[in-house]
């Protein structure tokens, strides 16, 4: 591409976002990878972005700036730095649409925002758009550079310059260390600005003008999201989860003491909560209790040692052998649970600094990760707080509130993923039951079926839960055992379930008889779609045969492209004789730097395709409601948490916006035709729905 070619991509993106200009920018800031005499080591390998922004020892040690396809400038000293950003406020004040573009612009743009005050019109991310051509590799500047430009030794990252600056403060840069900082500042703007060109074309070229839209919108919202504070938080609540799950652990290791004193009698006098957090004194409770202790082999010191984790498999068994100790278990399981009050006094320690920083209102971002999950692009937590991990209606959620003078105005896709892969499957029958029933609970039709009898949610809210636990676990080929053990991992939300064999053979043999166009799609997959990811070739399947699979990629309705890297048989021999696996490439590394091999199978396949499906049309609508909120200037998207768009919506006219949104949830794309959509949700000044 051509400086023309360029700008030509530039002026889309701006066309499609109404700007005026995008700015192409990197900032150098202090850093230091060592603790020494001056202080600990600050360094973004170990702090948050809050953490090390809000360090009193913070500072810009350089910027590289370029408008479009113009100059790239380099500023370092104070006054020059204020100078750009003065200019760049009063443009903005004078009406000026500007956007801007890094290679990690969360990062880049929070100290846009959080130290120098400036927040942009629409935000775009080099890395981001790298993730989404090849979510599996690296895409760190350097490797992107080298793998655009492998022969042009001119268009290669530099690195060099940044260790003589390490734990230097500004004050005693040398005008040669600035020269050198210059040069390689200067030289990762101009490669960025040249890939987010060329990533943008690419994404055109292999997924299509719609999907490039949605993907760009789905960077901007989340790097928005990240970078400038959605939530006000309620100290209160937060405060109360300490209090709360003392009471909780306290509550549980009296009611599992009181059991067990029933069953071991006087031997449970002497128990207390470290009876239960110990693993050696939990391994002599679970001996008095008669049972064998599991074991396992330590990685770290290579000799037997008691498997107790709540996922280690010979534990779950032991549980499921045991169940009728489930208050034993409960107590190990609750006194062993930490992430509740460290994620409370994390949540408190972001508000505390964004606000001690001077932003009074909102003071919690969205910390998403775009393409979180490498295999189907769905959002993932970041910066040490999963905030799509905290409990409906439990008080972490409820702290978040929205920023003055709106409202959180929450719409969920209701069974999106169990709808999706029966759209997928072609298992008509239920969907028509959705598209003609809008009251039709697939849970209780599930569990139905497992029980014989008629169930429904008022009733019967027990066998409903394991109606849900068998629609959502069963539909990508787990065999009866996984089933098992999923139940006795209290999965969803629940509290665990532990059943026989008998009855787990049972729940899979009622879900196969229930979805035969699933199960018929499982055998396709695994006998048509896999060997086609291997040996090459083009087959179409799924819905209105909209997928298609070639050699180590799927591509999806919606454009985007899902990537089975080096997808192969391997034959191995062992004591067993010969055996064939079937693996691809991961996005984790050994340490020779090698993909570590995966194992690829049908429910992998049938999963990905699913979670991904559903991905695209909660983004296809994320990205209209933003469309929508903007337009009318009603309020703006803040995040997606799973199958829910949240919102925040302007509280005089929340009904309407909610209104709004709802009807834009129940559409499916032009794409997805077919799929019955619904929703729920509702509005409320917290977090609540």
């Amino acid at each position: 591409m051509d400086i023309t070619q360029y700008q030509a991509v530039i002026e889309q993106v701006k066309r499609t976002f109404k700007l005026d200009v995008i700015l192409f920018l990197d900032f150098e800031t202090f850093y230091q990878t060592r603790k020494n005499a001056s202080g600990k080591a600050m360094s973004l390998t170990k702090m948050t972005y809050a953490e090390y922004i809000f360090d009193p020892r913070f500072h810009v040690t350089g910027l590289g700036v370029a408008e479009d396809m113009g100059e790239i400038r380099y500023m370092h000293k104070p006054d020059d730095v204020s100078a750009w950003v003065d200019d760049i406020r009063a443009r903005q004040t004078a009406g000026e649409r500007i956007g801007i573009c890094a290679h990690n612009t969360p990062f880049d743009g929070a100290v846009s925002f959080w130290h120098l005050g400036l927040r942009f019109d629409a935000y775009f991310d080099t890395k981001a758009l790298r993730t989404l051509l090849k979510p599996t590799a690296s895409s760190s500047l350097k490797t992107c550079a080298l793998e655009q430009w492998p022969d042009d030794e001119s268009l290669h990252k530099g690195g060099e310059e940044l260790v003589s600056v390490d734990g230097v403060p500004y004050e005693y840069i040398t005008a040669e260390q600035h020269e050198n900082l210059a040069k390689y500042c200067k030289q990762d703007t101009n490669l960025m600005r040249r890939l987010f060109a060329i990533y943008v074309q690419r994404v055109q070229e292999l997924m299509g003008s719609q999907c490039l839209h949605n993907e760009l919108f789905a960077i901007h919202i989340t790097v928005r999201g990240h970078v400038e504070p959605q939530f006000c938080i309620n100290d209160d609540l937060l405060n109360e989860v300490v209090e709360d799950e003392t009471v909780n652990k306290s509550e549980a290791v009296v009611e599992a003491i009181e059991y067990l004193k029933g069953v071991i009698g006087e031997k449970a006098n002497n128990l207390d909560a470290k009876s239960f957090s110990s693993n050696e004194q939990y391994a002599t409770v679970l001996t008095m209790l008669g049972i064998k202790v599991p074991m396992k082999i330590s990685p770290t010191t290579a000799q037997l040692t008691p498997a107790l984790g709540k996922d280690d498999p010979k534990y779950v068994k032991m549980m499921i052998e045991h169940s009728q100790h489930e208050k034993v278990y409960k107590a190990r399981r609750l006194i062993k649970s930490t992430i509740a009050l460290s994620r409370a006094q994390r949540m408190l320690d972001v508000a505390d600094k964004f606000r001690t920083a001077g932003f009074p209102d909102a003071c919690m971002p969205f910390f998403l990760n775009y393409y979180g999950a490498d295999q189907t692009g769905r959002w993932s937590g970041g910066q040490k707080l999963n905030q799509q991990n905290n409990t409906r209606g439990g008080k972490h959620r409820l702290s978040m509130e929205a920023p003055p003078i709106h409202v959180i105005s929450v719409c969920d896709l209701s069974n999106i993923e169990l709808r999706v892969n029966l759209w997928f499957s072609g298992q008509t029958d239920l969907l028509e039951e959705f598209a003609c029933n809008p009251d039709f609970d697939l849970y209780s039709s599930m569990a139905a079926s497992i029980f014989n009898k008629p169930i429904n949610k008022k009733e019967n809210p027990d066998e409903r839960q394991m109606g849900k636990a068998a629609s959502l676990g069963l539909g990508f080929g787990m065999g009866w055992f996984g089933f098992q053990e999923y139940l006795a991992s209290g999965p969803l939300g629940m509290e665990p379930m532990f059943v026989d064999d008998a009855f787990a053979k049972k729940v899979k043999n009622s879900y196969e008889s229930k979805h035969p166009a699933i199960v018929a799609m499982w055998h396709y997959v695994q006998s048509v779609v896999i060997p086609t990811l291997i040996n090459g070739g083009e087959v179409y399947f799924g819905a209105n045969n909209l997928f298609k699979a070639e050699k180590d990629k799927i591509t999806l309705p919606s454009g985007r492209i899902l990537h089975y890297p080096n997808a192969r048989y391997e034959v191995k021999e062992d004591a067993r004789g010969l055996s064939t696996r079937v693996l691809f490439d991961s996005s984790k590394r050994n340490r020779w730097g090698k993909p570590v091999p995966k194992n690829m199978w049908f429910g992998l396949i049938v999963e990905n395709i699913v979670q991904a499906t559903a991905r695209d049309i909660l983004l296809d609508q994320k990205v209209r409601i933003e469309e929508m909120l903007q337009r009318t200037e009603q309020g703006w998207v803040m995040g997606s948490v799973h199958d829910e768009v949240l919102s925040a919506v302007r509280e005089s006219i929340a009904d309407d916006a909610h209104a709004s949104i709802e009807e834009i949830m129940s559409t499916p794309p032009r794409w997805a035709v077919g799929i019955p959509l619904a929703n729920e949700g509702g509005w409320a000044k917290e977090y609540s729905k």
